[in-house]
């Protein structure tokens, strides 16, 4: 589809045609942020939404552009508008902002004047274990559609595609703002729950780590984590790097699939090793996980050395066999306490585990490294 400017004006939205409050918000300060001399910054939305007073206002530094949405309560004079910094801010992509919640929101997205747009508002899962996001048009109105969106109290699962000629130009979540000062009270995040564990581990888990891996499990299906009933399957420490450690997680979807998340972190974060969805009749007792963490070792710059193996089965599995293509040995890992860890194998494809006699329990392949974020909110802004 043929490419151009999509951030530029004439403004758009309810205000636009109010001169006074345009010239105004050109003035208003974009935080820290170095901008272009307010004769120079293009308003290329304004308006009141039922969840706030929003402009979005754009211009060029040194060849860079750069700009700010700029929100505040309905009829909110310009110099009391707050900065926020849009994330992945190009003239030729769209964009987008919810603001409002937790509970009820509102979904502000900036196309081009000819695109449409269409808004998932959740990643659905099945009780068969199958995951898809459904899409539906909405209004927009010279490109810009202003709809009403849910969140949670910890984000939103909300992701927007923007279709021109027919063609998709653009899918990626959305930047979200929750609400600050009188309209904040009573919308603080219930804390967290504290997953029973399932496996025995020699170590206790990481708190900050669990924690983690429920908020991410639970934003993209448009819950609050205790409702995902979570459990932690297994938990142990992340060898070769200073407090490291592993946790999987298994929750219960609204859909009815279970969800299995792998994460691995230390004090410095966490990253999302990937996620499985089993039926949701599957036998927790009985799942077992051979997923690969990409966590840099400390000490090391060879990318090998940031790639382990995680294997954690039920509790009359004493060991595991890492196996080849043509089922060759090439690790063997000890399965204390329901799980373990090994640097990964060049050339691993399935892993086999066995009881204390030796006699095998069953053989699964390595999870492939996840190619799409839990989620599938999209790729993102291109170019």
């Amino acid at each position: 589809p043929p490419t151009g400017p999509v951030l530029v004006g004439p403004p758009r939205g309810s205000l636009a045609g109010d001169a006074a409050f345009l010239a105004a918000v050109r003035q208003v300060g974009w935080g820290a942020q170095e901008a272009p001399p307010p004769q120079e910054r293009d308003v290329v939305y304004a308006g009141d939404t039922p969840d706030g007073r929003v402009a979005l206002v754009v211009g060029t530094v040194l060849e860079d552009v750069r700009g700010v949405w700029l929100t505040g309560p309905v009829g909110a004079p310009p110099e009391t508008l707050r900065p926020h910094v849009p994330a992945g801010l190009g003239r030729n992509r769209p964009l987008s902002l919810v603001l409002g919640g937790p509970g009820p929101a509102t979904l502000v997205v900036v196309a081009g004047r000819t695109d449409r747009v269409e808004v998932s508002d959740r990643l659905q899962t099945g009780p068969r274990g199958t995951v898809s996001r459904s899409y539906q048009p909405v209004e927009a109105v010279d490109g810009v559609a202003v709809v009403p969106v849910r969140t949670t109290a910890r984000g939103t699962a909300t992701s927007v595609r923007v279709l021109r000629d027919g063609t998709v130009v653009d899918r990626s979540g959305v930047d979200w703002l929750p609400p600050t000062g009188p309209a904040a009270a009573g919308t603080a995040p219930a804390e967290l729950p504290d997953p029973a564990p399932l496996r025995p581990t020699a170590d206790p888990p990481d708190d900050r780590l669990v924690a983690t891996a429920l908020v991410r499990l639970a934003i993209p299906l448009a819950v609050e984590p205790q409702q995902l009933a979570p459990r932690l399957l297994w938990s142990g420490r992340l060898p070769g790097t200073p407090a490291g450690s592993v946790a999987v997680v298994l929750a219960h979807s609204p859909g009815g699939a279970l969800v299995v998340g792998t994460f691995a972190g230390g004090p410095g974060g966490a990253v999302t090793c990937g996620v499985s969805t089993p039926p949701g009749t599957a036998d927790v007792d009985g799942l077992m996980v051979a997923r690969t963490c990409d966590v840099p070792t400390s000490g090391s710059a060879d990318p090998r050395d940031a790639r382990w193996l995680l294997i954690t089965a039920p509790g009359a599995a004493a060991s595991a066999e890492v196996l080849d293509a043509r089922a060759g040995t090439l690790a063997t890992v000890p399965l204390a306490g329901g799980g373990g860890l090994v640097p990964l194998p060049d050339g691993a494809r399935t892993v086999r585990t066995a009881d204390a006699a030796g006699e095998v329990l069953t053989e699964v392949p390595v999870a492939p490294m996840a190619v799409v974020p839990f989620g599938d909110f999209g790729p993102g802004p291109q170019g």
